[in-house]
């Protein structure tokens, strides 16, 4: 099945001198300030089609597209790495490619089983690749560039290689990426596309000459988790269980729960508006929070701050910053948004607080409840605004037998969808005000780390 948005074809850039210079920027009949970044562009037709929408459309694309066309290969996988682990073989996940990973599919998240751990060195090079014996199994999103897992592949490991805009895969243009590698399709022995496009970003700003707001993350836990569905099954079941039903039924919710998602793009609209004019009018910082976690790899963050200031930071606006000390470091003039996988986490509660009684606009992403919370006690009776993740489980949203609590969460997923969403369209807003913001491109991209020495000292002077 093509995907209208996710499999667009795009013009393939390879370096500095493919971007466009513009001393001014005209958006909607407005000039803009003169810039010196010379990403943006002048030869260009207003957009029609807001960023939000542009956004909800290829995250339904990616959601629906790996349902409907992965089941099969994801079940195949599935099968293979419960036969190797029954027969003596370890099974691993290579998934930090970046950084919101480390936190989204830890050891203690709620739901998460462990049977496809994530390697504890977070990335698996050569020599991991080396250390594998031949009835291991690896679920990998990155494709190093010295042949290590042909080299694995050839002594038997077995490795599902899934697809993702940061590495390699078929529709990647030549140059398209600053570095090629091997394309997983060279090396894998069985492919999963996420349906992510090779450049990652969903929106496509007219004044801009690559695409943003990022969808990989969000495409990669969509499928381990399905993935982690199917073989928790299959070890449930001493393999007599179904290898797809699982799979199915957790995208089917995530689908479900995003068309619910769908319902309130006229209320991110209107907050939205609210935000551009806050920082236009009054020089808002855009400062984000969410309780800590360990990360798999020992380090404390959070899976939603990280989306927003570094993970994906392809497609990362700059302003983000984490809100580290809300005692000290907050002031009225002030946006803070509150990320959160649960309705009652203390510390985002006292933060909403804090945050309000300071005179800052408070927005948060949450589930409007959880499994047994308490109805007075729920962070989104904190904010001025709240938007609902419709994430209601405590741990995920899959039985399986010999688990006793539900497995395979969504909370994950659909956070960072609302987080992109009311990121898209704020950025809608300033644009159709001719204030695009600024963009941070991939640097897995060509011309990237050029970009970024522009764009980075810009945003500090500009502040968005």
């Amino acid at each position: 099945m093509e995907k209208s948005c996710s499999r667009r074809s795009f013009i393939s850039r390879s370096g500095a001198a493919a971007l466009t210079s513009a001393a001014a920027l005209t958006v909607l009949g407005k000039t803009a300030q003169a810039r010196t970044w010379e990403g943006f562009v002048t030869d260009f037709e207003p957009h029609t089609k807001p960023f939000m929408n542009q956004y909800y459309d290829g995250i339904m694309d990616i959601a629906y597209g790996v349902r409907d066309t992965q089941i099969d290969n994801i079940a195949e996988a599935m099968e293979e790495a419960y036969r190797r682990k029954r027969n003596g073989g370890s099974l691993y996940s290579n998934h930090l490619f970046g950084h919101t990973p480390t936190y989204a599919l830890n050891k203690d998240r709620p739901g998460q089983p462990w049977i496809l751990p994530v390697h504890e060195s977070r990335m698996m090079r050569k020599k991991e690749y080396e250390a594998l014996k031949p009835n291991d199994f690896v679920l990998t999103f990155r494709n190093n560039s010295d042949g290590c897992e042909k080299d694995a592949r050839s002594r038997g490991v077995y490795i599902a290689g899934v697809t993702n805009g940061y590495f390699r895969f078929k529709e990647t243009p030549p140059k398209g990426l600053a570095n090629m590698h091997t394309a997983v399709e060279d090396y894998a022995s069985i492919v999963i596309d996420s349906q992510v496009p090779w450049d990652n970003g969903l929106v496509a700003p007219p004044a801009l000459d690559f695409r943003v707001c990022p969808s990989t993350s969000t495409a990669g836990f969509l499928v381990y988790w399905a993935c982690t569905a199917s073989l928790a099954n299959l070890i449930g079941t001493n393999g007599k269980g179904s290898s797809s039903e699982p799979a199915k039924r957790y995208l089917d919710l995530v689908c479900e729960r995003h068309e619910m998602i769908g319902t309130d793009l006229p209320k991110i609209d209107h907050v939205t508006e609210k935000m551009a004019d806050r920082v236009l009018n009054d020089k808002a910082r855009f400062l984000i929070y969410g309780s800590p976690q360990t990360g798999s790899n020992g380090r404390i963050g959070n899976e939603f701050v990280d989306e927003a200031t570094g993970a994906a930071a392809a497609e990362g606006i700059r302003p983000y910053r984490e809100l580290e000390n809300p005692a000290s470091d907050l002031r009225k003039e002030d946006i803070v948004l509150i990320g959160a996988f649960s309705s009652d986490n203390d510390l985002e509660i006292e933060v909403a607080r804090q945050a309000r009684k300071s005179g800052a606009m408070t927005v948060a992403f949450c589930p409007f409840e959880t499994e047994g919370d308490s109805p007075d006690t729920r962070l989104f009776r904190e904010v001025d605004f709240a938007f609902n993740t419709y994430s209601n489980e405590r741990n995920g949203v899959i039985a399986v037998p010999g688990i006793e609590d539900n497995i395979s969460p969504v909370t994950g997923v659909t956070g960072n969808t609302v987080h992109w969403l009311l990121t898209s369209q704020w950025a809608d807003h300033m644009a159709r005000r001719g204030e695009t913001p600024y963009f941070r491109w991939g640097r897995c991209y060509g011309g990237a780390n050029y970009l970024d020495t522009i764009v980075i000292p810009n945003t500090k002077i500009r502040g968005y």
